[in-house]
C-alpha cells in the first residue's frame, strides 16, 4: 500500500499554499515582462527528437525523457526551453518584425536532478530578445534579470574567450574543465590558461586571444557602470553548450536562481539567422 502512495523520485504535487506562492511569483514576472514589452509564447511539452539532434550533446540528451510514439517516431519531453523557442519562432521571423521580445513559462522535466534531493520537474519562466545583437540588448537583459529578484547579483563572462583558446589546442578544454594545468597545453597558451584557472586573468590578458569578446565585455562593463550587482568573472568557465558570447548567472541572497546568455547561431539550426539573448529562472528556487 505504501508503494502506491509514493510519487516518483523528484516529483510531487503542489497543494494550495505552494500553488498560491508559485502563482504570486509567476504574476510578478509576467507583469515585469509585459511592462518591458515582452509577449508570451506557449510551447508544447513534447516534441520530436530529430530537429534538435545537431545541437544537443550526449550529456544534455541523457537529461531528456524519450519514448517512441504510436507512429513510431522518437519524441522527448521538454527539458530545455531555449531550443524549443528557436524552433517555434524561426519559421515566422522576417526582417520587418525584428527584434522580437518574448517570454515563456511552464514545466521542464529532466531525468536527473541537478543536486541530491532536488526536483526533476521544474517550473521555469524566461524571456528572450530575438534579432538584436547589440550591447544595449545585453545590458537590457542583464538589468531586467536583476530587477526580478531581491538582493540580486549577476556574474557574467563571454564563452567565446574559452572557445578561441580551445580552437588553438583542444588540450585547453581539458585544463579549463579540470581547473588545473595539464601537460598538453601549448607553451604559448600556458600563461593565459593558468590565469583563467586561478582567477587572475584580466580583460587585457584575454584581449590578444579574443579581441571582439574583450571589447564587448568592456562595453558591457561601461554600460553597467559602478553598479555592484554586476561582476565580471573571467574564471567562471563552464560548458558553453549553444551559447556563443555573453553568459551569465543570477543569484539572490547568494543562491543561483537563473542563467542566461547569448546564442547568436541557434536560430540558424532551424533555418533563420537571428541573434538572440535570453535567460531562464527556475521558480521553485525563488521565495
Amino acid at each position: 500500500m505504501a508503494a502506491k502512495l509514493r510519487y516518483p523520485t523528484g516529483v510531487h504535487p503542489l497543494l494550495a499554499e505552494e500553488t498560491a506562492r508559485r502563482r504570486r511569483i509567476e504574476a510578478r514576472f509576467v507583469d515585469a515582462f509585459a511592462a518591458a514589452g515582452f509577449e508570451e509564447v506557449v510551447l508544447p511539452i513534447i516534441d520530436y527528437v530529430e530537429p534538435y539532434a545537431s545541437l544537443v550533446d550526449s550529456a544534455a540528451a541523457k537529461q531528456s525523457y524519450r519514448f517512441v510514439d504510436r507512429e513510431g517516431d522518437l519524441v522527448a519531453i521538454r527539458a530545455d526551453f531555449t531550443p524549443m523557442v528557436a524552433r517555434a519562432l524561426a519559421p515566422s521571423i522576417a526582417d520587418g518584425n525584428l527584434p522580437l521580445r518574448i517570454y515563456y513559462r511552464g514545466d521542464v522535466i529532466r531525468v536527473e536532478a541537478s543536486r541530491l534531493g532536488a526536483n526533476r520537474e521544474l517550473f521555469q519562466i524566461g524571456a528572450e530578445i530575438v534579432g538584436d545583437d547589440s550591447v544595449d540588448a545585453d545590458v537590457a537583459m542583464l538589468r531586467l534579470a536583476s530587477e526580478l529578484v531581491p538582493n540580486p547579483s549577476i556574474v557574467y563572462n563571454d564563452v567565446s574567450i574559452a572557445s578561441a583558446l580551445i580552437a588553438q589546442s583542444d588540450a585547453v578544454r581539458e585544463a579549463l574543465a579540470a581547473k588545473r594545468m595539464t601537460s598538453g597545453v601549448p607553451a604559448a597558451l600556458r600563461t593565459i590558461v593558468g590565469k583563467l584557472i586561478s582567477g587572475e586573468a584580466t580583460i587585457d590578458d584575454v584581449a590578444p586571444f579574443a579581441p571582439e569578446a574583450a571589447a564587448r565585455l568592456c562595453a558591457i562593463a561601461d554600460a553597467a557602470g559602478a553598479d555592484s550587482i554586476f561582476s565580471l568573472h573571467l574564471d567562471d568557465i563552464e560548458d558553453s553548450g549553444y551559447y556563443t558570447g555573453l553568459r551569465f548567472r543570477v543569484y539572490t541572497n547568494g543562491s543561483k536562481v537563473a542563467q542566461g546568455g547569448r546564442y547568436d547561431t541557434l536560430y540558424e539550426r532551424f533555418g533563420r539567422r537571428a541573434a538572440a539573448i535570453g535567460f531562464t529562472f527556475t521558480i521553485d528556487d525563488l521565495d
